[in-house]
This record gives C-alpha cells, structure tokens and sequence, in this order.
C-alpha cells in the first residue's frame, strides 16, 4: 500500500474503504500451541472499491499448532456509502448485533470488547468515531488489549471472529464468538464460586493453605472424563457436572484462585504429543505450577488427593510437560517440595497423614509448621481416614484389608479379612466398600 500506489490511493482513499480481519478460530484451550497467521493483502481491480485483507497477530490453537480448518477469511459487500453519515455500510450475513456503543480510541474500544467478551455475549457492534486512517492498527490494539485481561474468559471463548467497515470518520467493529458455555452457565459458575470461597475465607487460611483447598475441593468432586452434557472443557462443567477434562479444571482453579486473592495464570503446553491446561500461582513474590488434573488419580479413586503437581518449580515441572516458557513468568521456588510425596491424605491439626509414593506408599506423617516427614509405619496404606484418635486405611501390604492404627504408630490392628476401599467417615460411621458398601460404629 505503499509503493507506486500512493496516488491511487489517495483517490481511492476517498471512496468506500473496508477492511476484514481474519476470522479467529480458537479451538478449546486444553490444547496448546501457537501460529501466526500469514498476512494477506489482496487488492481490487475495481478502481472505485479498494479491498484490503488482514490477518490479525493471534493464537491459533489446535492439537497440531496449525490453522484450523474452519478457519476462513470473510469478505464483506460494499454498498455505497451515505454521505451524511461518513461511514461504510456493507450487506452481511452476520447475525444482528445485541447492541452498540460509541467509542473514541482504543482504550474505550478494548473496554468496550471486554464487556462483550466478560458477558459471553455472542455479537457486537462497537461505532468508532474519529480519525480512521490507522484504524486496523486501533481495532488489533483494542483486540489484544481486550483479550489479554482475563484468562478465564479467554479460556471460554471457542471460536470467534471480527471485522469491520470504515469511512473517513467513522467505523463500524463487528464481532461474533461463542463459547465453551452460555451466560447463564457463566453466572451458575459466578455464584457457586462465591459460595464455595466464602466457605473457605471463614477458616482464615494463609495463601498457601487456600491454595491447597482449591486443589483439594477440585480433586476431590471431579473426575476425569470427556463423558459430559456440557463442554467438557468449561469450568461450568468441572463445578456442576462433577466431571470434564484439564482445560475445566485450570478455568474453574483459575477463577477460584483469583477471587480468593491468589494471583494465577492459566497455563497451556503438552504432555508428550498431547495439549494440556495448568495454572500458575504466586506465593511471597515466587511463581509455582499447580496442575489439578494431574493430581486427580485415573480411573478416579474416593479420597485420593494427590500433590506432586501441587507448587511444583520450572525444573521438575518440565520432565514431562513442555510450554512456551517466554510467555510466562519464571517458576523456580522450590519451598513446598514437601508434598509432593503425599497421595491420600488425611489431616489432624497441623499433621497430615498420608501415604508416601516415594516409600512403596507407606504410611507417613508430614508436619506442616516444619515441613518434615516420617514414616508411621512399615504397611502401605491407601484410602487413609481419621476419627476418634484413630487413623484407618486400606492395607496395601495385608490384602488391602481394613487396618487401624494411632497416629503415633502404635496399637495397629487388622478389622477385617476383604479386599477394602473407598473409606470415610459420617455421623459416628466409618463407611467402606468391600463387594457393598458397608459401615462399622466408631
């Protein structure tokens, strides 16, 4: 556009001038990846009419960190312009905007997109008015400016695009997207959420204790399946389904972590050949990995909550999952390496008893004031449950037998001779599964 074409330019620049940009295919996040699409200037013979094509400077996600299939580019058709309004008027197939609002620059327009995108609306409209002579560059600030404040909606957003038409003073965005869920299962996340950190708040934990009960309440209400009537993929599903996969995991962490005051980012990357979602949180100035998915035991196990992907740094995190590491802040703390030997765990006060997976999963005590660790006893133990000064598991080493024992090692004894899993305790029971489910008065 700038070379031996300036003259016709500048006559051109007088007529009806439109500009596309790309269609933005983002396919669910729980893939990872990034492309930038080729720019594209394509130029009309018409001398009347000058077309212009532009690829706009986005992730292009998809399991093979390719351009999706569905991904074209929209051409709109020009209808001549009103004189007294300044602005081009194009036809389009495009479904009614919801609503419009007037915007100034590119702060109010990414304002303006963020309240769209925020909402889960599926259109917008945005009129711009002032000097559009750099207008594609206003509309992608606007866009990148927009997109980049919030993880948790950019991790819902599935597939959506935006264009937009231009006179001399004025211009029209035009934006379609939809998502992994509707507004409606937005504001069911929204007010489960609040519930669940107002329960949490009322325990006056310090911030990586709330973190671990993010951790914890996820873990232990979900498991992993794609088997799900709404996108598995949303953290709507992850909170009310009780079910969905790695993506559903890091949004719901993500917008819990964030109203609980932790700082987050919502992380992708792969595991082996496979994309994957984690998140990132900071804890006294240090970043750390915290991945939900994988500290949900496959198949799903009562009572299980794992931790060896619980604030893990840099270094152990990448023996086996890779991501764009220029693209997020430096994880290299390594203060709470502690647990991440834990599976099973069963807290009493400022004692977590567990069963350590670097010890044949043995059963351990880990203390929490000095982040200390020793064996309890020589028997492995799995499904570990606490009452009445009593610790009781599912004895590995003993024919996964029904086993009790205090919580300084003594007093070990066998309950029963069956196969035994899935324990817990409710109202002065302590329920277990051998071939039914049965319960022993405590």
């Amino acid at each position: 556009m700038k070379t031996g074409k300036q003259s016709e330019v500048s006559i051109l620049w007088k007529k009806l001038a439109i500009i596309v940009i790309i269609v933005i295919f983002i396919d669910p996040i729980y893939t990872a990846g990034k492309a930038v699409v080729q720019q594209v200037i394509t130029w009309a013979n018409n001398d009347e009419i000058e077309t212009m094509l532009l690829s706009t400077k986005e992730k292009i996600i998809d399991a093979t960190a390719k351009l999706s299939e569905n991904a074209s580019i929209e051409t709109a058709t020009p209808i001549e312009e009103k004189p007294e309004e300044g602005v081009a008027v194009t036809a389009s197939t495009s479904k009614t905007p919801e609503a419009k609002l007037v915007v100034t620059n590119a702060k109010e327009m990414a304002d303006a997109m963020y309240a769209y995108y925020s909402s889960f609306s599926p259109t917008f409209e945005i009129q711009y008015k002032g000097n559009t002579q750099r207008i594609e560059q206003i509309v992608e600030e606007a866009y990148e400016n927009a997109i980049k404040r919030d993880d948790y909606v950019y991790g819902h957003i599935s597939k959506h695009s935006i264009r937009f038409e231009y006179g001399g003073k004025t211009a029209t965005i035009f934006g379609e997207q939809s998502y992994l869920m509707t507004p409606e299962q937005a504001a069911s996340v929204e007010m489960n959420v609040q519930e669940i950190i107002a329960s949490i708040n009322k325990k006056s934990l310090s911030d990586v204790e709330k973190v671990r009960a993010v951790n914890d309440y996820i873990v232990a209400t979900t498991a992993y399946t794609e088997q799900t009537n709404a996108s598995p993929h949303s953290a709507y599903t992850v909170l009310t389904e009780h079910g969905g996969v790695c993506q559903g995991y890091a949004l719901l962490a993500h917008t819990m972590l964030q109203k609980l005051g932790i700082e987050t980012k919502y992380i992708v990357g792969y595991v082996g050949q496979q994309g994957h979602a984690w998140n990132l949180v900071k804890l006294d100035n240090q970043w750390y990995h915290l991945d939900t998915t994988w500290n949900d035991p496959v198949p799903d196990r009562k009572g299980s909550i794992r931790y060896q992907y619980f604030l893990v740094d840099d270094r152990t995190m990448a023996k086996d999952h890779t991501w764009i590491a220029e693209d997020y802040p430096k994880a290299t703390g390594t203060t709470y390496n502690y647990f991440h030997d834990v599976d099973f765990p069963a807290q009493v006060g400022q004692q977590i008893f567990y069963s350590n997976i670097s010890d044949d999963n043995k059963l351990y005590v880990l203390d929490l004031k000095t982040g200390k660790s020793k064996r309890v006893s020589h028997s492995r133990a799995q499904y570990i449950v606490y009452a009445d000064g009593w610790l009781y598991f599912s004895n590995y080493s003993r024919g996964a037998y029904l086993t009790k024992i205090r919580p300084d090692g003594s007093g070990e004894q066998i309950l029963n001779r069956e196969d035994t899993k899935d324990l817990f305790v409710k109202d002065g029971y302590l329920y277990f599964t051998t071939n039914e489910l049965k319960k022993m008065a405590l």
